[in-house]
């Protein structure tokens, strides 16, 4: 970790840089205006505003033709055999697949679900009514404790079934739910019914805590030991770990990760999204990989496979293109689309059904209301989760909340601010390269406005850290943007940067990329909202345009590749070296650890499962600094946005 001499120099150093860009004045001051002003992220120490590029290593995928080939399956890229003892689940009314959610809102609940029974695959399921249904969790705090949260009423055991005398507990009652997935198509003799998903709210529990509970079995009996701790709720909550991982799955890899993410130790977990890959098999088979209808038992291994990590730390999901499961089901979208329900339109389903979000209370399975989500981690984090997957433009009920939920964000209270959604505006892999112009042309403003610290993606089987930036350039009053989607799927890591030269045709991978077998310029051209997968492009507003070109700005220099003919001067889809924003890139899988130390200060690492967990391959000491305007093209006179000191 850099020392802290090194953090206050370059801080220094910034704070001369801005007084160098705004010269005192009446007119230049009015950025200096506490209602005009948003947090800075600099960073601090060695890794600040380097760029470093690791090329496909061949231990990764398994031979130097796969770092070339992404049709080549990466080594260990094999999910657990259906039935294989690390994802196999009981039958017997026991409690499986355990996993937390959380914090809420207020900072003292969080929800634990959990499985009973088995699910049921066949033809003509219906689903039973299972409003009479209980669920109960009982929590105990490991030390004696005197707050009046652990104080306070205590209920009795459920269905006649008491404690042990040593188990001093509060006891919580939930809900039970199921699913129907209903097949519509040839796959309607593989329809499934979900096992008993049961869900409770421990409401109002001691901070920084360390609870054991237990959960009821089918017949309501408690069972079982679990831990988890609370997270701290007070000013004195640093230094705070969270780790960061996505497109996580259940390989070995998968697996690798979640045991090198628990060896260190976090106290909450952001899951970018891309749980399972069930829509990779097909809902006749759990181990027959052909993407027709959804394998839902998939689901269930995955809950088994995770739950080691899920059921000691609290997680915040994200909903993204492999919870969608559209296949061989009633399920639309379009730029209209705003509420799903089962039978008539129901994508999402599994995803809601199971991972709720937090401050659901009721409606447990709700597709609507489990799409996207705001909470605060520790009462210093302000998290907004959005859904790239669903409408998100203006006057859609997702913008609309949304804009309620940044506005509101009191940095006084929540001091950082980040946002997760599931695919990355900011990468240069060759797999989904800017596919988020669209989405991006609605909310990077946003993002700028309101002072977002870090922007949190998934969806690129690769990790890549940007330097904090603003519409492809280096901008200190910008975001940093890192994606994290190497977390251990089926589908393997991607292998190739888009400025990275193809040995088999000698071009650039980015000289390749194109949609329905036209490149950019071609797409330019023909249709400019028509750039992505069609899974991206169902949520886009007409018009809405999803290609953007920028001038040179490698690292090490170069013409800009794919350019529209005739733009003045040269800009290029794809630059011809690692772009000068992109400061650490890497195509392996791992997973991030973030501590924030301060309310100004963080030291984010990603370690790469090759390496394990002795040593980060990226170190990087953050910190947020009040020093730049926060509304671009504002208004008020003098006003400017601080550029890049870099």
């Amino acid at each position: 970790m850099a020392k802290l001499t090194l953090a206050v120099i370059a801080a220094a150093v910034l704070l001369c840089s801005v007084a160098a860009q705004f010269p005192v004045g009446t007119d230049d001051d009015a950025w200096l205006l506490p209602d005009y002003r948003r947090n800075l992220i600099a960073e601090a120490g060695a890794a600040a505003f380097q760029h470093t590029s690791v090329p496909c290593d061949p231990d990764v995928v398994g031979s130097v033709a796969a770092c070339f080939n992404q049709a080549i399956p990466a080594i260990g890229n094999i999910d657990y055999k259906f039935g294989a003892p690390e994802v196999a689940y009981p039958s017997d009314g026991a409690p499986w697949g355990v996993h937390l959610t959380g914090p809420y809102p207020d900072g003292r609940s969080y929800l634990v679900s959990w499985y009973t029974g088995a699910p049921t695959v066949g033809s003509d399921l219906t689903q039973p009514d299972t409003s009479s249904l209980m669920a109960y969790a009982a929590v105990k705090a490991d030390a004696l404790s005197t707050s009046s949260a652990m104080m306070g009423r205590r209920m009795p055991p459920p269905r006649g079934h008491r404690p042990p005398a040593m188990w001093t507990s509060r006891t919580f009652t939930g809900s039970v739910i199921t699913y129907l997935r209903q097949y519509i198509d040839a796959n309607a003799n593989a329809s499934y019914l979900s096992p008993h998903i049961n869900h409770v709210v421990l409401k109002d529990l001691a901070p920084s805590t360390s609870y054991t509970y237990q959960l009821s079995d089918a017949s309501g009996k408690l069972v079982g030991s679990y831990k988890f701790k609370t997270l701290p709720l007070s000013k004195d909550v640093y230094p705070l770990r969270v780790g960061l991982i996505a497109d996580i799955g259940q390989t070995v890899n998968s697996s690798d990760t979640r045991d090198h993410l628990m060896a260190n130790m976090p106290q909450v977990v952001i899951m970018v999204g891309d749980n399972t890959y069930a829509d990779n098999y097909g809902a006749q088979s759990p181990d027959l990989k052909n993407g027709k209808g959804t394998n839902q038992q998939r689901w269930d291994t995955y809950s088994q496979l995770w739950q080691p990590l899920y059921s000691t730390v609290p997680i915040l999901n994200c909903a993204a293109n492999h919870e969608l499961e559209m296949s061989g089901i009633a399920a639309v979208i379009n730029y209209t689309t705003t509420s799903f329900s089962f039978p008539s339109n129901y994508p999402f389903q599994s995803y809601s059904a199971r991972f709720p979000v937090p401050g659901t209370t009721k409606n447990f399975g709700d597709i609507t209301s489990n799409l996207y989500y705001s909470t605060v981690i520790a009462g210093r984090i302000k998290l907004i989760t959005l859904n790239n997957y669903v409408p998100f433009h203006p006057g859609t009920p997702q913008y609309m909340w949304a804009m309620k939920e940044f506005a509101a964000v009191d940095r006084t209270q929540t001091p950082w601010l980040f946002v997760q959604f599931h695919a990355p505006p900011y990468h240069t892999y060759f797999v989904h390269y800017k596919e988020m112009e669209c989405f991006m042309s609605i909310w990077e403003d946003v993002f700028y406005q309101y002072g977002v610290d870090l922007v949190l993606n998934g969806h690129v089987h690769a990790y890549e850290r940007t330097h904090p930036m603003y519409k492809y350039k280096l901008d200190n009053c910008g975001p940093i943007y890192i994606t994290i989607g190497d977390g251990g799927n089926v589908e393997g890591p991607y292998r190739n940067f888009v400025d990275d030269v193809n040995p088999a045709t000698n071009k650039t991978y980015c000289e390749a990329l194109n949609y329905g077998g036209l490149n950019a310029v071609q797409m330019l051209a023909n249709n400019t909202s028509g750039w992505g997968p069609s899974y991206q492009l169902q949520a886009h507003p007409p018009n809405c345009t999803t290609l953007s070109f920028q001038p040179a700005s490698g690292v090490s220099g170069g013409a800009p590749l794919v350019m529209p003919p005739g733009m003045m001067p040269p800009a290029g889809f794809c630059q011809s070296s690692q772009p000068v924003w992109s400061a650490y890139r890497d195509p392996s899988f791992g997973h991030g650890i973030l501590d924030l130390l301060s309310d100004t200060t963080a030291r984010f690492r990603w370690f790469k499962n090759l390496e394990g967990n002795k040593v980060a391959m990226d170190d990087v000491t953050l910190e947020r600094l009040s020093v730049c305007p926060n509304r671009p093209g504002a208004q008020m006179p003098g006003s400017r946005r601080m550029r890049s000191s870099a």
